[in-house]
């Protein structure tokens, strides 16, 4: 006899939960900018002025840094930490996020967009705004000089 064939849900990675984030970020007029930040480290291997072989160890960032770094349209800090459904923050993560509240600045831990949407609107005090209607909407390009006239 065979056993019952069973489908589970696949749960999203967290880059996957990540990338999701970002795109909304991108159409969501309360954010100026969101961008991906990298942490970690790495070792080096070269040689010093004498040909002695050198190793070097680098670290990106800083344990506890937000995943996603940012700026609202109000200019207030943003910080978003990127997390699978049922995971929860380090510790590092957890005081660097409370550090960014404490500052006035908005920091999420995003499981999903509506993670995101729910933390903006409850910064701001409003719903979210139609994202259609955003994406329809014909956005400008940016400055590329800070004294450019449009």
């Amino acid at each position: 006899m065979s056993r019952a064939f069973r489908l589970t849900p696949v749960e999203p990675l967290e880059h996957d939960i990540q990338g999701a984030i970002l795109r909304y970020l991108a159409v969501d007029r309360r954010v100026a900018w969101a961008k991906r930040f990298n942490t970690g480290a790495q070792v080096i291997e070269g040689q010093d002025r004498q040909g002695r072989r050198k190793r070097r160890f680098i670290r990106y960032a800083f344990p506890g840094c937000a995943d996603v770094l940012g700026q609202l349209a109000s200019g207030h800090f943003l910080a978003i930490e990127c997390k699978r459904h049922g995971e929860k923050p380090t510790p590092e993560q957890a005081a660097f996020l409370e550090d960014v509240s404490r500052a006035g600045g908005l920091a999420i831990v995003g499981r999903s967009i509506e993670d995101v949407k729910h933390g903006l609107d409850a910064f701001f005090g409003e719903s979210a705004p139609n994202v259609q209607a955003v994406r329809e909407t014909a956005i400008s390009p940016p400055l590329r000089y800070p004294c450019e006239v449009r």
